[in-house]
């Protein structure tokens, strides 16, 4: 019976999660409200694909078993909701073929597909093979010992001002390395007079969490964290809580379970650690860029308090220009604006580490498409637009870069 039990769990543990039924509610829950919610997620488990507050709607995934009962609550006190996303499960199928052969070889690969994390490896390889300009950088390792990968773009010019830019810290944010990938094509096979890469040594990090994005793919389409095993009751922890500054503070989660951990200590995770020490080994950089989905914002530090940088004026101005470069790409309408403002206080972030602990002036943290309609599953029909209109954004930090405004 014993052995029976262990080869059933080891069965369920290996089983990829499914969503069958569950929904994607929009939700217009006004201050007075916001309680129930925080009840709603501990009796029904609900999870936030956005913060809980007032600044906007909020989005809670429901599962299909408690989804009559949340639903019933939410109309018992008369909070306003719409059905965004009918059946998750779909959504999931529907975002990919992950049936279709592994695409190896850069002759043949598809940038119009979302692409498996061997994949993203492999191309990596490529492209720095396949270009002088371009170089594989060994970013770190994981906590399960894979290698985190990045790629150079140099300038070939002697200590050129530096451009970051990570993608994919988040696991279940798939357009980030998506678009991220996208990002090189567009450097690499354009103009080095239109894309400053002559003047710019960029540094791409396709995919930040490479054990985390894996999972998504094999085990449960919505992970968000790390996949290290230090904790009491739930794997993981939020990579983008994890920084130290002002580690543990509003924002941030102190359960395990939560998509917010914070972990059990500031720069816990290796793959934190890592980006830091890489980050650390580079000199010159002027401009850090930590992308990531939904919600069409481009935001610069800080999140963790609503005070201003020394440097806001500039950020502002800064952010107001790469919107409007964006929104001119494809009509979408980002909004810009410090952190904390735009959306929520968020302690242990890249972009306030970056700023704050790096001296990069340019800091930004970005939130591509889209809005909520699709959220975490947006359609691989979306990757190109999403990734033009974020290039023409960086493209403005670059031109910021190159002439010593950053």
């Amino acid at each position: 019976m014993k052995f029976f039990l262990v080869c059933l769990l080891a069965t369920v543990a290996l089983a990829e999660r499914q969503y069958h039924g569950d929904q994607v509610l929009r939700t217009f829950p006004s201050e007075s409200q916001l309680e129930l919610f925080k009840q709603l997620e501990a009796k029904y488990e609900i999870q936030f694909w956005t913060e809980l507050g007032i600044k906007g709607p909020v989005d809670i995934h429901v599962r299909y078993i408690t989804l009559k009962l949340v639903k019933t609550a939410l109309q018992e006190h008369n909070v306003p909701f719409e059905i965004f996303i009918e059946d998750m499960q779909k959504g999931i199928d529907e975002q990919t073929d992950r049936a279709r052969p592994p695409q190896m070889t850069l002759a043949s690969f598809d940038y119009n597909v979302y692409h498996t994390l061997d994949e993203i490896t492999k191309w990596i390889s490529d492209m720095a093979k396949a270009y002088t300009d371009a170089s594989e950088v060994t970013v770190g390792s994981t906590f399960e010992g894979q290698t985190i990968k990045g790629l150079k773009i140099s300038s070939g010019k002697r200590n050129a001002p530096a451009f970051v830019i990570t993608c994919g810290i988040h696991a279940r944010e798939w357009v980030g390395p998506a678009s991220c990938m996208y990002h090189i094509k567009y450097l690499l096979e354009g103009s080095s007079t239109d894309n400053f890469r002559s003047e710019i040594d960029y540094y791409f990090v396709p995919s930040s969490n490479p054990d985390g994005y894996a999972y998504t793919w094999t085990g449960d389409r919505m992970w968000r964290k790390t996949r290290s095993k230090n904790n009491l009751f739930c794997d993981g922890v939020d990579p983008n809580r994890n920084w130290d500054v002002n580690w543990s503070g509003p924002g941030a989660s102190s359960s395990s379970c939560n998509d917010a951990f914070y972990g059990p200590s500031a720069m816990s995770e290796i793959e934190v650690q890592s980006i830091n020490n890489f980050i650390g080994s580079i000199s010159n950089v002027k401009a850090y860029i930590d992308i990531h989905a939904y919600s069409q914002y481009w935001m610069f530090a800080y999140a963790y308090t609503y005070s201003h940088t020394p440097d806001h004026a500039f950020l502002t101005q800064l952010g107001l220009d790469s919107v409007a470069a964006i929104k001119a790409t494809h009509g979408k309408s980002y909004q810009s604006g410090a952190i904390s403002e735009v959306i929520y206080q968020a302690s242990g972030s890249t972009s306030d580490y970056m700023y704050i602990n790096h001296g990069i002036k340019c800091a930004f943290a970005a939130e591509l498409r889209d809005t909520g309609r699709y959220g975490f599953l947006l359609p691989e029909s979306q990757i190109q637009p999403t990734a033009e209109e974020s290039f023409a954004g960086l493209m403005v930090i670059s031109s910021y870069i190159a002439d010593g405004s950053c």
